[in-house]
């Protein structure tokens, strides 16, 4: 039989560097939750903005990948890096309708760096298409060293890997909340409903922004049984916008093992949960 090695999950949010370790032979166990500190803006960096800081951050995750025998890793990307849309079935059906369309939504971006996913809508008239460009993520990727596998794994996907976790049903929505930026999916039945991100200036702005994507964005002021939110000041998010959100569904901030329904031999810890939570579910191995 193969000898199973288990998988690292990572997120960044500023200058925290967020880790989580898989237990192969337990399901519903994690063997590590982490946190790094670095004095500087991880995903700057990651952004190509510093060669010498981007070593600091490849050798601690080259530190977990041999303190744990690593042979897959999993990566948080960014929102404000990708392109997210709905685009109707018709165009995806037809080829040259679908290229029309990612020339215009990543002009000016060399075709062959244009990574293009397609994913599976709750309404089927539709299809949620993800655009990267390569380019730009190119620090991530660079991470990985000799690891077998390393996926980039959008935030909306969480959503979908927390539905193979915990198998909800009915209708919820997640909330991930970065330092200028918040991202929303929405899932019901088992399926995404449809994801978009919120770029902010100031977090004060955000009712003002809120308001104005769910007037183009109609599942965003849809019932939703449950709101789980995550990531970085999650709790100002929280209290900002929860006014705005569907006063049936239920809140909740993703800061302990009993919410995210997982099981650690440590049962506290010295930083926010609600931030690891990325790493935590992709550290689980639903693949």
């Amino acid at each position: 039989m193969e000898e199973q090695h288990p998988c690292l999950g990572l997120c960044f949010f500023n200058n925290q560097l967020f880790y989580a370790v898989n237990d192969p032979t337990s399901p519903q166990k994690l063997a590590r939750i982490g946190c790094y500190d670095f004095n500087f803006d991880i995903t700057e960096t990651l952004l190509g903005n510093s060669e010498q800081h981007f070593r600091g951050i490849k050798q601690t995750i080259d530190q977990f990948k041999e303190e744990y025998e690593i042979r897959h890793l999993r990566i948080l990307s960014l929102p404000t890096q990708e392109c997210w849309t709905s685009v109707p079935k018709i165009v995806y059906d037809d080829s040259d309708e679908r290229e029309k369309h990612i020339n215009i939504l990543m002009s000016g971006i060399d075709r062959k760096n244009i990574q293009p996913t397609w994913y599976t809508l709750s309404n089927q008239d539709y299809k949620f298409l993800l655009l990267r460009d390569n380019q730009s993520l190119e620090g991530f990727q660079k991470l990985a060293g000799n690891t077998s596998t390393t996926d980039l794994i959008s935030d909306f996907e969480i959503g979908l890997r927390w539905i193979q976790h915990v198998n909800p049903g009915g209708s919820f929505m997640t909330i991930c909340c970065y330092q200028n930026c918040i991202s929303i999916a929405s899932f019901i039945l088992g399926k995404l409903r449809g994801a978009t991100y919120i770029t902010y200036d100031e977090v004060q702005d955000l009712p003002y922004l809120w308001l104005q994507h769910t007037q183009q964005l109609s599942w965003m002021g849809g019932l939703h049984e449950e709101i789980y939110v995550y990531g970085e000041n999650a709790f100002q998010v929280i209290e900002i916008l929860e006014p705005f959100w569907d006063d049936a569904g239920t809140i909740t901030k993703m800061d302990t093992l009993k919410k995210i329904q997982i099981e650690a031999d440590e049962q506290t810890y010295g930083f926010n949960l609600e931030s690891a939570f990325p790493a935590i579910m992709l550290a689980l191995d639903y693949n």
